[in-house]
């Protein structure tokens, strides 16, 4: 996931903010400056808006890395690098998942973007997240909220501890869980352990793993 906190204090240095000054203007703790530097935390979209202002920065960079440009350059001298054509990326809905093969082909079925964000991976999509499945008990590092959006890689393989998309058979919509293997057996884990594992068999299909997790959007 992208450490947005490093562009953070990349920014504060160029300004010569101190921690204390930032939080003033953004009316917000110095304890809540704190944990943006230190990746214990993550603004919401309002939040990074708010800090792109107070920063002088772009937005898409400060919290993905990227710039907002979207055409490739027509014109390049050999000095010069060809610029990355970079994708608004869409936000679908849990039942067309397993048909959303090629998304370049869909787009315009798409009613729904990430605000800000732009890809040079064409086929990455978003969703977002319904139910409380992956809400963590408190105190977890890692939770996922109803109404956050998760990005999802549909060509990343998934490992042991990757959350992971996933179509289960006779299903009518795919499922976020992570993706565990305990005694060689590989199950769908929610995070919230009212709910119960899913092992996996060959009829399971996995379609993406979760890249990003944005708050607020």
């Amino acid at each position: 996931m992208h450490n947005w906190s490093n562009r953070l204090k990349e920014r504060m240095k160029a300004l010569h903010l101190t921690q204390e000054v930032l939080a003033n203007k953004m009316g917000i703790t110095r304890g809540a400056i704190t944990h943006y530097l230190s990746g214990r935390r993550t603004p919401s979209l309002q939040q990074f808006k708010k800090l792109s202002a107070v920063l002088k920065a772009d937005p898409a960079w400060l919290q993905f890395g990227l710039t907002t440009s979207k055409e490739p350059s027509h014109t390049t001298t050999k000095k010069e690098k060809p610029q990355i054509v970079r994708h608004p990326l869409p936000i679908i809905a849990w039942n067309v998942v397993a048909d959303y093969i090629d998304i370049r082909k869909r787009k315009h079925e798409v009613t729904e973007w990430v605000p800000h964000f732009y890809t040079d991976q064409p086929n990455w999509y978003a969703l977002r997240v319904t139910g409380d499945a992956m809400q963590a008990p408190s105190g977890n590092s890692m939770s996922f909220h109803a109404g956050d959006v998760i990005i999802v890689d549909p060509d990343k393989a998934a490992a042991h501890g990757s959350y992971v998309i996933a179509m289960l058979p006779r299903a009518k919509e795919a499922t976020f869980k992570q993706y565990v293997i305990d005694g060689g057996v590989k199950y769908l884990k929610p995070l919230n352990p009212q709910y119960p594992m899913t092992p996996i068999n060959d009829a399971t299909h996995i379609c993406g793993v979760v890249v990003e997790c944005l708050r607020g959007v």
